[in-house]
């Protein structure tokens, strides 16, 4: 199954970014509503500093838990203004997301990242000013 079963999608659609910057003047309930209650994310969901908000074109990454093959993959794709986004296909909690793909996301101009997994860099998250939301924050990389 190895290389057959990731998939990424290379040309990527994003937003204007006029439609971005007036969409980050209102908060998440809001924006849920005008576009028909889709695309909210689960309730655990969290800051993993506080005040921590990003808004940006999502791309989309699918993982397996405790894999972040396609995190360094998302990390070549991201322009700047983007906001990656990993769902995985089971329930996790492993600490997937730390330092180093802070930094190529960073380096790519990516805002931040929002995963539905751990991340493990909380304290340079802040100092950096990258915005990530995740399930959890963990000093424990998987």
């Amino acid at each position: 199954m190895m290389g057959k079963s990731a998939i990424a999608v290379r040309r990527i659609s994003r937003a204007d970014s006029a439609s971005v910057a007036e969409l980050a003047k209102y908060g998440v309930a809001t924006v849920h509503e005008a576009m028909g209650r889709v695309g909210l994310l689960q309730p655990y969901m969290r800051p993993v500093y506080p005040g921590a908000k990003v808004c940006g074109t999502a791309v989309t990454v699918f993982a397996h838990p405790g894999d972040n093959w396609m995190l360094h993959v998302a990390a070549e794709m991201l322009e700047a203004g983007d906001v990656a986004v990993l769902g995985t296909s089971s329930d996790n909690a492993d600490g997937m997301f730390g330092d180093l793909l802070a930094t190529s996301f960073r380096a790519r101009g990516a805002l931040g990242l929002i995963i539905d997994a751990a991340a493990a860099m909380r304290q340079n998250c802040a100092t950096w000013d990258f915005r990530c939301g995740a399930r959890r924050s963990t000093p424990r990389a998987r």
